[in-house]
């Protein structure tokens, strides 16, 4: 499995994105997304009383690493980001090498404006 199935896998099925979630329970809850032009998001979450949003990071896909802007975000934990798409399919990913943390399908996004990929950057982008 490589980004770029996962991007044609996107862009087939007419989406913006697909948001993968880690299973289990963590200390924080973990997500990436795949958008339909090649880039992706890793959002963290904490759990809890003061349960929020901690940090985000942009990245593109090639092969099968994914490239971080580390330089964009400024937070330590920023390296926990998951680094090389190891297998998976469409229904769920699995990174690292780490068959334990498997990465479910949590949402296909048809649209995602929060992020810049609103109905017209979907319908006609490329």
């Amino acid at each position: 499995m490589t980004f770029e199935a996962c991007v044609k896998s996107v862009r087939e099925q007419k989406l913006a994105g697909i948001r993968y979630e880690r299973s289990g329970r963590h200390h924080y809850r973990d997500r990436v997304t795949v958008y339909r032009d090649g880039k992706l998001l890793f959002e963290r979450f904490c759990y809890g009383e003061a349960a929020g949003l901690v940090f985000s990071m942009w990245g593109r896909g090639e092969g099968e690493n994914a490239l971080w802007d580390y330089d964009s975000c400024q937070v330590s934990a920023k390296t926990e980001a998951p680094r090389t798409l190891t297998g998976g399919d469409e229904t769920s990913l699995e990174f690292d090498g780490r068959s334990a943390f498997r990465w479910d399908a949590a949402d296909l996004l048809r649209t995602d404006a929060a992020n810049g990929y609103g109905f017209f950057k979907t319908l006609f982008g490329k």
